[in-house]
């Protein structure tokens, strides 16, 4: 089954805004790049030169900036997807499903959080209804049909 390029393009977004709100986390929480940076630094020449505070502070602004540049390449990949999505439900539906869906694992596998079978069993019902919300649309034909009359 070939992706058009609207429902690529918003899953990308989906994507992106999810890795924003990571690094939003880190920026934010210096906890977690507290505890990152001990177990990284541990029997490192770096430790003589900078300790966890210095590099605390230098991830946490990296991370802020990060969240700037994620959230700028989220909303330009979704404005472009909605120019080739066959509508703007189709779009904001796969955007929001795939920062709902990325989140949850990038908490799961970044920061440990853990996900209970309910999570998964509502995560694998959203992605059910995308992809039937997507067939309904006309899946292939429509996209087709969609890009004509655009004249692409």
């Amino acid at each position: 089954m070939l992706l058009s390029a609207g429902f690529t393009l918003s899953i990308c977004a989906g994507l992106c805004a999810a890795l924003a709100s990571c690094v939003a986390k880190l920026a934010m929480s210096g906890e977690e790049i507290q505890s990152m940076c001990q177990e990284i630094i541990q029997n490192d020449l770096l430790t003589l030169l900078w300790d966890c505070t210095k590099i605390s502070y230098v991830l946490r602004a990296i991370s802020f900036l990060s969240m700037f540049l994620f959230n700028g390449l989220m909303w330009t990949l979704f404005v472009k997807s909605l120019q080739y999505c066959q509508s703007s439900v189709q779009a904001t539906i796969t955007n929001s499903s795939a920062n709902f869906f990325f989140t949850a694992l990038f908490g799961r596998f970044l920061f440990g959080e853990m996900l209970s079978m309910k999570w998964w069993c509502g995560a694998s019902l959203i992605i059910l209804g995308l992809l039937l919300i997507h067939k309904g649309s006309g899946g292939e034909e429509g996209t087709a049909k969609h890009d004509a009359k655009k004249g692409r």
